[in-house]
């Protein structure tokens, strides 16, 4: 087979390039999530709807309000929610991508706040992420 060079497997490929390598079974803070080393796992994108929304919470809001994500227990199990500036509760976070991390993260301390985007009758859109 002379003059044929070898050709690289995929494998070799991704295991020469530049690329962030892919963790095996854990992330860069040992958590087991997946991810990529050196990713931080506490920062995380909110786009969501909030659930549970307390209607006279909601009548002061307007788009573009931030509202601050502090954890609340229902019985002995934590949920996020989202908070007025005058410590009013407008709803629940829930069902968005790495939810059970993010809840992990804000319960060791990490700061997250949500901006409205979308205000309907019972309806109540947030986007945001980690603050500090």
């Amino acid at each position: 087979m002379a003059g044929k060079s070898k050709q690289k497997t995929i494998r070799q490929s991704a295991e020469n390039s530049n690329a962030p390598k892919p963790s095996v079974g854990k992330d860069a803070a040992g958590f087991g999530l997946g991810g990529f080393e050196g990713a931080d796992r506490c920062d995380i994108r909110i786009d969501t709807d909030l659930e549970g929304i307390r209607l006279p919470a909601l009548s002061g809001l307007a788009k573009g309000d931030v509202l601050r994500i502090a954890t609340e227990f229902v019985g002995r199990h934590p949920i996020a929610v989202a908070i007025r500036s005058d410590e009013m509760i407008v709803g629940a976070l829930a069902a968005f991508q790495n939810y059970a991390n993010f809840l992990e993260c804000l319960q060791s301390g990490v700061k997250y706040a949500v901006t409205v985007t979308q205000l309907g009758q019972g309806h109540c859109h947030v986007i945001g992420g980690r603050t500090a």
